[in-house]
């Protein structure tokens, strides 16, 4: 699922910014070549961004944001631009039922011009590195495929160099960048 399979106008990137849809995508590709894998993976970019881990999932988040645009009479796409201008940043937050904050930018898509993830810092939203993000989507499919018993940072080297196209690695933490997002998917898997 990426945008396609959520309401219009959102444009939302679950992958990207969803930990529940992580936890589902690993599930579903785990026989999935590694150039699959990395396709899927190259979309999440090379900077930092934000991780929704709280219960809501894409549908329910796209659909709160929805009939919060529709209260709001904002569903038209020039009334929805204007609104983002009018705030002088080209972005508005709104608050969710489980209390978390979300960005509204402008979309770029076609028919999908409410651009939606979650705001930096918010509750249930951790910051993370893209590549560190990458790494433990592929080491954790990789030790699924492979019937690893641990993840050792060979096993870690070789996802990240024949998956990923990134550099080796000279260690890993359970405490830091990928290897505390492999920690928390591992816990879900």
């Amino acid at each position: 699922m990426f945008s396609s399979e959520l309401p219009k106008p959102i444009l939302f990137h679950p992958l990207k910014h969803h930990l529940g849809y992580i936890i589902q995508y690993i599930r579903r590709n785990t026989k999935s070549t590694a150039s699959e894998i990395r396709k899927d993976l190259l979309t999440l970019g090379t900077s930092q961004l934000d991780l929704y881990c709280g219960a809501l999932s894409p549908q329910q988040v796209a659909q709160e944001v929805s009939t919060h645009l529709k209260e709001q009479e904002l569903l038209q796409p020039e009334i929805f631009r204007d609104y983002l201008k009018e705030a002088e940043k080209d972005y508005r937050c709104i608050t969710l039922s489980d209390t978390t904050d979300w960005v509204l930018r402008w979309g770029v898509i076609e028919g999908r011009y409410v651009h939606l993830h979650p705001a930096r810092y918010a509750v249930y939203t951790i910051r993370v590195k893209a590549a560190a993000l990458k790494t433990a989507i592929a080491v954790v499919i990789a030790t699924q495929r492979y019937m690893a018993s641990e993840t050792d940072l060979s096993l870690i080297n070789k996802v990240r160099k024949e998956w990923l196209d990134l550099a080796p690695v000279k260690s890993f933490r359970s405490t830091e960048g990928a290897g505390k997002m492999l920690e928390l998917l591992l816990k879900h898997n």
